[in-house]
């Protein structure tokens, strides 16, 4: 099954059925009223692997622009790593994005760690709203 559309950062596609689900997810999700359930491990290495990544990949951007980015064998070798640094985020990311959430919490932490300047990325939203609609038929059904 083919996920709904993205289109310029919105989804198109998503009935109003979904839409309303999501405005009530977002009112459970934001209210912090029920006990926090337990986030998976998993989840919680990523996030430690990824604020990892991206620290070693600020030092390496600094090394490189001391040493004058591509002028020099060294500003080109830092360059070559801060890529691998980069493979390996989207890699973490990819791991993350294809992670079912399994709580709120999970969901929460999941669209922090794929989202850029606090706006979900579009590459991700059609795997978040899976998410959010199991969890929100969970919910309902239980």
């Amino acid at each position: 099954m083919q996920g709904p559309e993205i289109d310029n950062g919105r989804l198109s596609d998503v009935s109003a059925e979904a839409a309303d689900g999501l405005s009530q997810l977002s009112q459970i999700a934001g209210t912090g009223n029920d006990a926090e359930p337990e986030i998976d491990s998993a989840f919680l290495t990523t996030r430690s692997a990824l604020e990892q990544a991206w620290s070693y990949h600020a030092a390496c951007d600094a090394r490189a622009a001391a040493a004058g980015f591509a002028a020099s064998d060294e500003g080109r070798a830092v360059m070559a790593e801060m890529d691998r640094i980069q493979h390996r985020i989207r890699d973490l990311e990819a791991g993350l994005a294809a992670r079912p959430a399994g709580n709120l919490a999970e969901l929460r932490l999941k669209i922090a760690l794929l989202s850029l300047d606090g706006q979900l990325r579009p590459e991700f939203e059609a795997g978040v709203l899976a998410d959010a609609m199991r969890l929100l038929a969970a919910r309902e059904e239980g």
